[in-house]
């Protein structure tokens, strides 16, 4: 019946009938001839009870056992209780809450544009090479099996570059690091002085070219001659990608 529906909602909500009849604005004396089930509530007090409980009219009622509106969103049970509290409030109260909640929102959207603002722009680099410098084997710009693509910081050399490679091996420390990506652009002549990629007796590598050998800039390795090799210059080195989530590593 509607006056135990009405005796068990209020005190679930830990109200007095007093605090109730402030809170909605009914009157104390018409609020006690419901509960009681003296008087049947007009359909607009009943409507005005549900709303501020956060259920459907047909739960106050008795019918046949309606969900809150509140089990309809998949939410977390604390939160339900949260949203179960703010209901009970004044609507005054109510309403600055929902100002500072839309503030709050308003302020984390307007964060999340910025941080979307100051993000660089990214390019699907295609020609990443599926071997590694020293890994043996040459490049072939034609064998669609030989690439893969990757996401890299837009800059100028991912536009003007060949093809790309990783490096592998610590040999060109400190200027190029293990498993750097370098863009790499076709040149049969590397300047001496400078960082290319060449293909000595089969084995691929990254190194700076010098007169008559291949220099590693990590002392540790010895330069590579080569007179009496088979050897062949593949590319200039032109940058070093930036992958996202890396910069400034």
């Amino acid at each position: 019946m509607l006056k135990d529906s009405l005796k068990k909602i209020r005190e679930d909500h830990g109200l007095t009938k007093r605090e109730l009849c402030e809170k909605t604005g009914i009157s104390e004396r018409a609020y006690l001839t419901y509960e009681f089930g003296e008087r049947e509530p007009k359909i607009s007090v009943i409507q005005k009870l549900a709303d501020f409980y956060g259920v459907t009219t047909d739960y106050l009622l008795g019918r046949e056992p309606a969900k809150s509106p509140l089990d309809q969103l998949h939410i977390a049970e604390d939160e339900k209780s949260v949203l179960t509290g703010y209901l009970t409030l004044p609507s005054g109260v109510r309403a600055q809450i929902l100002d500072t909640m839309l503030m709050l929102a308003q302020r984390a959207s307007e964060a999340r544009k910025r941080v979307q603002d100051d993000a660089p722009p990214l390019f699907v680099f295609k020609r990443l090479s599926v071997h590694k410098a020293s890994a043996g084997v040459g490049y072939d710009l034609y064998d669609p099996d030989a690439w893969r693509e990757v996401t890299v910081l837009d800059c100028p050399e991912a536009h003007d570059a060949d093809f790309a490679v990783q490096i592998e091996g610590d040999s060109m420390e400190p200027s190029l690091h293990d498993g750097d990506i370098v863009y790499v652009r076709i040149d049969p002549e590397v300047p001496v002085g400078k960082v290319g990629v060449f293909q000595v007796d089969g084995c691929g590598y990254i190194k700076e070219r010098g007169t008559d050998r291949l220099i590693s800039h990590n002392p540790a390795y010895p330069p590579i001659p080569l007179a009496g090799t088979e050897s062949r210059c593949i590319g200039l080195v032109i940058g070093v990608a930036e992958l996202p989530g890396k910069c400034g590593k």
